[in-house]
């Protein structure tokens, strides 16, 4: 009887000791992050915007989808659009940077590297 409540109390430890551990982390990086939101707030001078501003937004919105001669103002510029070697590159360092978020977040939602984890050891069929 002792040896299964050494052994249950030794899984609790251990799970205590993996969950105190994550949290320290999630604490830990959540401030560096705060931090570093802060300090970039500040120097880039960001505020939120407001509601004039909100509602300009929506306005200009609303009038574009109820004019046709905006629309097709709108596509006869996309249709002249001529991409440019800027253009290009603007798109390719805009392209790294959403592989990048996406490959975090792949590697966070995984938790691993590569490839998935292993659940179960059964063999295929």
């Amino acid at each position: 009887m002792s040896a299964i409540v050494a052994r249950a109390t030794g899984f609790v430890n251990s799970i205590v000791t993996k969950t105190t551990e994550v949290a320290n982390g999630a604490v830990y990086w959540g401030k560096v992050t705060a931090e570093v939101g802060k300090v970039v707030y500040k120097n880039e001078g960001l505020a939120p915007p407001s509601s004039a501003q909100f509602q300009q937004v929506y306005q200009n919105a609303f009038k574009f989808v109820q004019s046709p001669e905006q629309q097709r103002a709108f596509l006869t510029k996309a249709a002249q659009f001529k991409p440019s070697k800027e253009c290009a590159v603007k798109a390719a360092v805009y392209g790294t940077q959403l592989l990048a978020f996406f490959s975090v977040g792949e590697i966070i939602g995984r938790r691993h590297v590569f490839g998935y984890p292993s659940i179960g050891g059964g063999a295929h069929h």
